[in-house]
């Protein structure tokens, strides 16, 4: 009896070591990768032992800055678990012998996936490797620059880049972003498209001038950012800027807009002998209300409805598209889309109205001010005063902007006015971003790792560098 009581204190003696062992290798900061919806999110995982019991907390800083503390770890032969209720979170890994790394798998909410998780904390950088992003030393000339949009009294920064060597015959272009707060790298899902555009262009004999979408407070909730016209005399600044410096050949001046930016390209361009070429990319060739439409209708076929339903939809919404174009300000816009909203509640299907109250309803879509002035943009009444050199290029494969109309309206609105300098092209196989994709939707962006397909800004340099000095 004595000798079987000795045998199982020695069986738990070594048991308790083993877990000991076990519990101390496990202790500290891990690191890993989960994919969620076409994103990639690190995780951290702190693993303490206090008297013998572990605890951890768990994060996703790439979501949000909390850090929860886990409802149990537990540590059994080999096998550790994690678990956190209130996100619906199981994780259940093994570690590895040399104690530097665990196998495990990860079930979440509708994720359900192998983690490896490690000790090397992982940077939101190495997340989404970004091979084409330029790494200095540089075989240019770079320099970060500020100049005055004195009509709105704003002050712009930016970044100036020219090739290196003497002279003062560079082209120039002046780079005009996207939709929203962007900056001058028009990053977009951190793919940073006009700094690896600008690196190309200036080892093929282009400069650029890259500026910073400029942002105010305004009053009553007004957004911070500005609208397409803003952006446009915002270009316009940055044109006179140039000609004051003595590296670059002042007649030789051009501006690219990329998306929304197309438009204030155009705005900028129209009757201004200063512009000495434009390029559109993924820009409007329809009036931005038709295109809002049309998107509204992808949306309603990828949800499934029918095309009479879709068109049931579009008729109800019609008191809320004319509150948007009635012309008034942005304030009493909105109050007026909010009221025609709220009548639209009220006549709704019963269905709709089980979905969400009325003021979620009437809040839901209010647009802001730059949003607003893309819906009533009419780009016909400025490409037709567009005389310079014109180059429209799309994705074909573009979800957000469509190639095929967009590109006919470009097309169409500068030429009928009898530009014959217009070029048209449609890259195959590219988004939105002009990028070779998969599925080619905008939730894609962020897991591709090539920011922009080379032949993009090779096309543009090569057509660029063709033109006439002065680019007429």
């Amino acid at each position: 009896m004595q000798r079987l009581l000795f045998v199982w204190m020695m069986i738990l003696a070594m048991a308790q070591v083993s877990f000991g062992q076990e519990a101390e290798k496990m202790t500290g900061r891990w690191y890993g990768v989960v994919n969620a919806n076409n994103e990639h999110l690190r995780v951290a995982i702190q693993i303490t032992s206090r008297a013998g019991v572990l605890s951890g907390t768990i994060a996703f800083p790439d979501k949000s800055p909390a850090v929860k503390a886990l409802d149990s770890v537990r540590l059994t032969a080999g096998l550790i678990t994690l678990h956190l209720g209130e996100s619906d979170l199981v994780y259940i890994g093994q570690m590895k012998p040399a104690g530097d790394t665990v196998f495990g798998h990860l079930i979440w909410g509708n994720i359900n996936q192998d983690l490896t998780l490690t000790h090397k904390e992982i940077s939101a950088a190495e997340l989404y490797p970004r091979p084409q992003q330029p790494k200095p030393p540089f075989p240019y000339h770079s320099e970060d620059v500020t100049f005055q949009n004195q009509a709105d009294s704003a002050w712009l920064s930016g970044n100036f880049i020219r090739p290196s060597g003497v002279g003062a015959n560079y082209p120039v272009i002046v780079m005009i972003p996207g939709e929203g707060l962007t900056n001058r790298d028009n990053e977009v899902s951190q793919h940073k498209m006009f700094l690896v555009m600008a690196d190309y262009f200036a080892r093929n004999g282009i400069a650029t001038l890259r500026f910073d979408k400029r942002t105010f407070r305004g009053e009553d909730g007004m957004p911070a950012v500005e609208d397409i016209h803003g952006a446009a005399r915002d270009a316009a600044a940055a044109i006179r800027y140039l000609k004051t410096r003595k590296d670059i050949n002042p007649h030789s001046i051009g501006v690219l807009g990329f998306g929304f930016g197309a438009a204030s390209a155009e705005i900028v361009a129209a009757d201004n002998p200063a512009v000495a070429f434009v390029i559109s990319m993924a820009g409007l060739g329809m009036d931005g209300m038709q295109w809002s439409e049309q998107q509204q209708q992808v949306a309603g076929r990828a949800m499934g409805m029918t095309e009479e339903e879709i068109r049931a939809a579009s008729e109800r919404m019609k008191p809320y598209r004319e509150a948007l174009g009635s012309g008034k300000s942005w304030l009493e816009t909105r109050a007026d889309a909010r009221k025609a909203l709220e009548e639209i509640y009220d006549h709704s299907p019963e269905e709709l109205k089980a979905g969400m109250d009325k003021e979620q309803f009437s809040t839901a879509d209010i647009v802001s001010p730059e949003m607003l002035s893309i819906l009533r943009y009419k780009p016909v009444s400025y490409l037709k005063r567009i005389r310079c050199p014109f180059m429209a290029i799309h994705g074909a494969m573009d979800a957000e902007v469509p190639a095929e109309p967009n590109l006919k309206g470009l097309e169409r609105g500068l030429t009928e006015n009898g530009n014959m300098m217009v070029t048209i092209r449609k890259f195959a196989g590219l988004n939105h971003l002009f990028q070779s994709c998969k599925t080619c939707d905008a939730s894609e962006y962020a897991t591709l790792e090539q920011t922009i397909d080379p032949l993009v800004p090779a096309f543009i340099a090569h057509w660029i560098l063709q033109l006439p000095a002065g680019g007429r």
